[in-house]
């Protein structure tokens, strides 16, 4: 009996009535997300089995009709969708909406020349600040901060802050950023040198203190359109040496402790008293003194929210404690990749969450892509069924082996 999968809370339901989802990246304004046209795509669907009966502007590819059958196939009811394929298409649907009376909720900022607010949920401006590495000491209690200094790239290689290495030198702009491509982390000269000139032009940077973390989390909160904030749970990260994220651990316990689940939801007050209302994702670091540092803000949706708002619907279903969220990569094109994830939600070892076909995007020779939840007791098991699925064709994107997975 096919499971039937609904999210603990849809995204009509945080961000309230007569708004559209529009998730894409504004060109020319997303300089600090990963480059690749996919994972770019990629972010325009990871939202769709959880956005409930709110419209989502998204990309053709990631909303096909064999992709969306999947999604319905693995119990999930059938998204809103507007698709599009180029940046005229993109305009005109949104242009649509508003004619029709929609305002439109956005997952990342639009560039600042951008000034007709009233098109939006929330200003923009508001967006962009909130989401400023620079500002962090804004909204983050003091106990909580990691030691760190904003500065303009010029005086980076004379800072004493660089001292003692490593530190993780981070962009600090109004821009959009993700999936760890405004971040250094140096370990040696050479490579705060590196950094520098990968940053030199943007006006200011932060160093930040190495933090010798025992586990990352990130933790979710949803603030609702009348402003109550609602604690949507945590995720381990799985990021590399250099901070690119691959997906997130959820079990059944919730690693993060309450003092830091009660710090997180006084930044989203903060946030809340600023204007802003949606989702939002904090990354923490617990060190292994036990200490907590929040070290990174993302009011916007994040890789983990739709795995954690589907968690409890997921483990009621397949009985599994344990789920992995992994980008999935299949270099034997879409419809096989489509044909060997049924095989493996027949095994129960997968529910998949988004899928793109770079057939869509111009790019058929480019491997398809997909983006799930890997079902297991343990993570031992969850590893083994990770060579199962490569064993099928699947390629699950892990540190090491290849670039990153989606980043929200």
């Amino acid at each position: 009996m096919k499971p039937r999968l609904f999210p603990v809370r849809s995204l009509d339901a945080i961000y309230g009535e007569k708004l559209a989802f529009c998730p894409r990246p504004t060109p020319g304004f997303c300089h600090w997300l990963p480059q690749d046209p996919l994972t770019l795509e990629m972010l325009t669907g990871g939202m769709l089995t959880v956005s409930g009966s709110m419209p989502v502007v998204c990309a053709a590819s990631v909303a096909t009709p064999a992709g969306l059958q999947l999604l319905r196939d693995a119990g999930f009811p059938e998204p809103r969708t507007l698709l599009y394929k180029n940046n005229a298409e993109h305009e005109r649907l949104c242009a649509i909406l508003l004619d029709r009376g929609f305002r439109l909720a956005l997952q990342h900022a639009p560039c600042p020349a951008e000034k007709n607010s009233e098109k939006y949920w929330i200003d923009p401006d508001v967006l962009r600040l909130l989401n400023n590495k620079g500002r962090l000491s804004d909204f983050v209690d003091p106990p909580y901060l990691p030691e760190r200094r904003v500065m303009a790239p010029a005086q980076l290689c004379r800072s004493p802050f660089i001292r003692n290495l490593p530190v993780v030198i981070k962009v600090a702009t109004c821009e959009t950023t993700g999936g760890g491509r405004d971040i250094r982390i140096c370990r040696t000269p050479k490579e705060v040198r590196q950094a520098w000139n990968d940053f030199r032009h943007c006006s200011q940077i932060v160093v930040e203190a190495f933090l010798s973390i025992c586990r990352n989390l990130c933790l979710n909160y949803a603030i609702a359109e009348k402003g109550e904030i609602t604690y949507l749970g945590s995720s381990e990260q799985i990021v590399d040496q250099r901070g690119i994220y691959y997906g997130n651990w959820l079990e059944t316990t919730d690693p993060a402790p309450a003092a830091a689940i009660d710090a997180g939801k006084r930044i989203a007050k903060k946030g809340r008293d600023m204007g802003y209302h949606g989702c939002v994702g904090m990354d923490m670091a617990i060190l292994k003194d036990g200490g907590i540092r929040i070290y990174d803000l993302n009011f916007r949706l994040n890789g983990s929210t739709p795995a954690l708002l589907l968690a409890s619907e997921i483990r009621r279903n397949f009985c599994y404690p344990m789920m992995r969220l992994a980008g999935i990569r299949c270099g034997k094109g879409f419809t096989a990749m489509i044909e060997a994830i049924y095989r493996a939600m027949h095994k129960r070892m997968f529910v998949p969450l988004v899928t793109c076909d770079p057939r869509y995007t111009g790019m058929p020779e480019a491997p398809a892509r997909a983006s799930g939840l890997i079902l297991a007791r343990n993570r031992a098991q969850a590893q083994e069924y990770c060579a199962q699925l490569q064993a099928m064709g699947l390629e699950v994107m892990s540190p090491g082996n290849s670039s990153s997975l989606q980043t929200y």
